[in-house]
């Protein structure tokens, strides 16, 4: 275990503080003190953009670099499996990437990485459309409880996690999976408790009825 904090412990600062500021910087508090600071129609219109940038540099440029980078030599499989238990694994990653699409493209990619209000702004910044207005986005005004939202609460961190159980089972992959799972679970307890804060009764029902990260299939079988 000593070896294995001195060996990845550069990695798992990285990630710990990637967690705590990608939480915060998704949170009300964090944005309305930026638009306290700045100006609300800049945090509205152009914020998200900035954080899933920031996010997307900080989680692949730094930590992979601390992570595969630093040790290229630890991506050699562990455990060799059968042919049949590997071809399944596939079916089942391949099953992954697709969860995670449909969770993407349902809850609107472009709203999603923050480029349709970014481009909302710079048409109101251009004269070419009227504002402020507020812009109505999911998770945050729009509660969607159908298509693969319908099945489990948190789609894109549940597809996230089979993928990586179904990836090559390296040091490197185990001790990223190790990770990301403990993020999981931490975050979206947070979560939870800021859409319970914004949907109120709504989100409890729609909780009570559908799986955080798996489908209540017993749920279905007896309505």
């Amino acid at each position: 275990m000593a070896s294995l904090l001195e060996d990845y412990g550069a990695a798992l600062l990285v990630f710990g503080l990637f967690a705590v500021l990608h939480s915060i910087g998704a949170h009300e508090p964090l944005k309305n003190a930026l638009a306290r600071w700045t100006s609300p129609f800049l945090v509205e219109h152009f914020w998200r953009a900035a954080y899933c940038a920031l996010s997307f540099a900080a989680l692949y440029g730094g930590l992979s670099a601390l992570l595969w980078g630093r040790h290229a030599g630890n991506d050699v499989w562990l455990i060799v499996y059968p042919e049949w238990l590997w071809q399944s694994l596939t079916a089942i990653h391949l099953g992954s990437i697709g969860l995670l699409y449909a969770a993407f493209f349902q809850s609107d990619y472009l709203e999603f990485l923050g480029l349709k209000q970014a481009w909302r702004g710079l048409r109101v910044l251009a004269g070419m459309a009227v504002g402020p207005t507020p812009v109505e986005l999911f998770g945050s005004h729009r509660l969607v409880t159908t298509g693969v939202y319908a099945w489990v609460r948190h789609p894109m961190l549940a597809g996230g996690l089979v993928f990586l159980l179904t990836s090559g089972p390296s040091l490197n992959n185990i001790v990223y999976t190790v990770m990301y799972t403990v993020y999981m679970l931490i975050g979206s307890h947070y979560e939870e408790r800021r859409l319970v804060r914004i949907f109120g009764e709504d989100y409890l029902r729609y909780r009570a009825r559908v799986g955080a990260f798996f489908p209540r299939f017993w749920q279905r079988l007896g309505t």
